[in-house]
């Protein structure tokens, strides 16, 4: 019964809640066989959060495991654990041993820690997308690089670094960070960088490690919130990095039921193409339904565009919410609604 227990005891926790309460529960286990990733989540119990729960981390992705975690900022660098931590499927302060309460952070990690959970609290659409999707196809949150890039032989023992969903790439515990065929964006400097490389980059004093942006990413944010629900989901950010073509499709349902089950689940396409003299963008109409979905939204978008655009048009008509900034983003708001198609024409000169 040893291993089986394993199985046995996340198995009963989930049906008690399911059964008996008709909604999703969130309970974690630090222990674990072969198909406990099935009944809750997993944290890396007692081994830190530094190279051993991120090795653990890497492992369990591999293996089938989508909601995983470790302790955070058990480590001799505070703002490398909690660089780590928040860019884990979900986050856990061992604060009830290590009084890890952020309050008692030095002024420097305190607004380190202030920093990367607002950022994580924006990224919440892109991270549930990935979690239901996972769920649907059990490809994780956490990926190993040879995971995400099977062709690479370079990234097959790169053990300091992983996607974080489809678009973000994680560097921790070191100065470089491997970067796949491609264009890669580094998140804290906006500098370009070409990939089939290792780069060796600086962190911000105030950061705790390497981060970069695949190029030709397409993300959903949304407003920054202090919890969860602060604020209404009828506004979406989605900030567009365009290089040829390129799509994202967002997933979406109830959060609280299992009518994902039977189907309940919503997706919307987006998707990029851009050109040296245009950047066309498009929301396809949404697929699916679920309870309570939203059909009339607005999209709060940032496109970093190569130069001042001459026009931009919105379903064939001049567009009217638009600035372009000092740093090379298009900021334009669109509303759809009854669920109809939008595309967004970006003209230069």
């Amino acid at each position: 019964m040893h291993n089986l227990n394993q199985v046995l005891l996340p198995k009963q926790m989930y049906e008690i809640f399911r059964n008996h309460k008709g909604i999703r529960s969130f309970h974690h286990y630090c222990g674990g066989y072969a198909g406990a990733q099935h009944w809750g989540a997993s944290t890396s119990g007692d081994n830190g959060g530094g190279k051993d729960a991120l090795f653990d981390q890497l492992n369990l992705g591999l293996s089938g495991f989508v909601n995983t975690s470790a302790d955070v900022m058990e480590v001799n660098d505070t703002r490398a654990g909690i660089h780590m931590g928040f860019f884990l499927p979900w986050v856990q302060v061992n604060s009830w041993y290590a009084l890890h309460h952020p309050w008692y952070l030095s002024p420097v990690e305190k607004e380190t820690f202030r920093f990367y959970d607002q950022l994580r609290h924006s990224l919440i659409p892109y991270i549930y997308s990935a979690a239901l999707e996972g769920s649907q196809t059990g490809m994780p949150i956490l990926r190993a690089m040879p995971l995400v890039f099977p062709d690479d032989r370079n990234a097959d023992n790169m053990i300091y670094q992983y996607m974080f969903g489809e678009s973000l790439l994680v560097g921790v515990f070191s100065d470089s960070i491997y970067l796949p065929k491609g264009t890669w964006i580094n998140y804290w400097t906006g500098e370009k960088r070409n990939g089939g490389k290792t780069a060796h980059c600086n962190v911000p004093g105030n950061r705790g490690g390497l981060l970069f942006i695949k190029n030709g990413a397409i993300m959903p944010l949304q407003k920054t919130m202090n919890y969860i629900g602060e604020f209404p989901q009828d506004t979406l950010l989605l900030k567009v990095y365009p290089e040829g073509h390129s799509s994202y499709t967002l997933w979406e349902d109830g959060g609280k039921t299992f009518d994902y089950e039977k189907g309940d689940i919503a997706k919307t396409l987006f998707e990029c193409d851009n050109n040296d003299r245009e950047t066309d963008f498009i929301i396809s109409p949404c697929m699916g339904s679920y309870s309570g979905i939203i059909k009339n939204k607005t999209y709060h978008l940032e496109l970093n565009v190569p130069g001042k655009p001459s026009k931009v048009m919105v379903n064939g008509s001049p567009a009217e919410n638009w600035k372009y900034s000092e740093s090379g983003r298009i900021i334009l708001l669109a509303s759809r609604k009854d669920n109809e198609k939008l595309t967004i024409q970006i003209f230069r000169k």
